[in-house]
């Protein structure tokens, strides 16, 4: 009897230290992102953040979504108050800046619900994370307008930020609303992701190591460098809102403004087909030569394209001309960089203006 006792414990030992290493080998190699791609979906990441360390709650909250096909990017920005579902009837609700981590299982069970994405993946950022990872960079050069008045020494025109400006400047906003810190967010990661020069050093496994050492996330080191890997020169980016309102405290997402998020957001994303909506041009002459405007808003209707205002800058004048993206529309600005040989393209997000590209002539069309 005590021999069958001792043969029985032996064989469960076995095959638990079976299971154990048959999981640990899983773990070890384990890629899910390779998973995802092989299935041509996109592959989703939940990035939260906030200024300072507070327990495992955030305030801003975004999908980041990679198509590993063609290397579009597209960044869904989720309000603090999305209400996520913490059960699936939905009878109990809660804000997304109120739900901690431990339930990250029912933020993805919602998203999943309400966009149509799967999220397995999240990553935690605080300021100090940014301040650093922005420094490795190498800074970034924003365009300021008056966008961001609390920000020290920063003048109308090119600016370049470390890592603590460029904090500063997120946060830097009138009546402290998260959609305009969302414009401003945006304005960082479009600037970024724009130039070129730094596709490589995104791709970097050294970079990627030094960057995610101190960041917290559910993703392993080989799941970063795959993303980080999808990343090509000739990758779009998309941004949007998530589609939706506000219904008594909590924002949810409807039907309507689904479908729209559908056609003009995932789509292009998804299958390289840009949704091609009017653009509409503001221009405004930033010399003392008279008339350049009106000649340039001439020139553009003539190729078919809506300029809604024309006139004199109020702002210092320019030496180059300038294209102000104002919508986070990469193909909008490059289609009107292309008919006017206006090089100098930067992004300075403004969801409440009409026009979505702002032209700054400078001396340089004056010649």
């Amino acid at each position: 009897m005590i021999k069958r006792i001792s043969a029985l414990v032996a064989a469960l030992l076995i095959i638990m230290i079976t299971f154990f290493a048959i999981n640990q080998y899983r773990k070890s190699t384990r890629n899910i992102v390779d998973v995802i791609a092989s299935k041509n979906d996109l592959v989703n990441v939940l990035v939260a953040g906030i200024n300072s360390y507070k327990d495992d709650t955030f305030v801003f909250f975004a999908v980041i979504s990679v198509n590993p096909a063609n290397g579009n990017c597209g960044i869904t920005l989720i309000p603090p108050n999305y209400g996520v579902f913490m059960n699936d009837d939905g009878s109990r609700i809660k804000k997304i800046s109120e739900i901690d981590f431990y339930y990250y299982n029912r933020i993805r069970f919602s998203l999943k619900k309400d966009l149509g994405l799967d999220v397995p993946f999240y990553v935690k950022l605080y300021s100090p994370d940014v301040i650093r990872t922005v420094d490795l960079i190498g800074g970034v050069n924003i365009f300021s307008i008056d966008q961001a008045p609390g920000v020290s020494n920063m003048k109308f025109g090119l600016n370049y930020l470390d890592g603590v400006k460029t904090m500063q400047y997120i946060n830097s906003t009138r009546d402290g609303s998260i959609f305009i810190k969302y414009d401003r967010i945006l304005d960082v990661i479009m600037s970024l992701y724009y130039d070129v020069n730094l596709r490589d050093l995104y791709k970097n496994p050294l970079f990627l190591a030094e960057v995610f050492k101190s960041i917290k996330t559910n993703m392993l080191p080989r799941e970063i460098y795959t993303i980080s890997g999808m990343l090509n020169d000739k990758g779009d980016f998309y941004a949007s809102l998530m589609p939706g309102g506000y219904s008594s405290e909590y924002y949810v997402v409807d039907e309507i403004s689904f479908k729209s998020y559908q056609q003009d957001f995932l789509m292009p994303i998804a299958v390289d087909e840009i949704a091609e909506g009017e653009i509409k041009i503001k221009i405004l002459n930033g010399t003392s030569v008279p008339g350049l405007a009106r000649q340039l808003r001439n020139s553009l209707i003539r190729d078919g394209l809506n300029v809604v205002e024309f006139g004199t800058s109020s702002y210092p004048q320019m030496t180059e001309s300038v294209i102000i993206c104002r919508k986070s529309d990469f193909y909008a600005a490059d289609q009107v960089a292309g008919k006017t040989g206006i090089r100098n393209i930067y992004f300075v997000n403004d969801s409440t203006q009409f026009n979505n590209l702002l032209i700054i002539i400078g001396d340089d069309l004056a010649k």
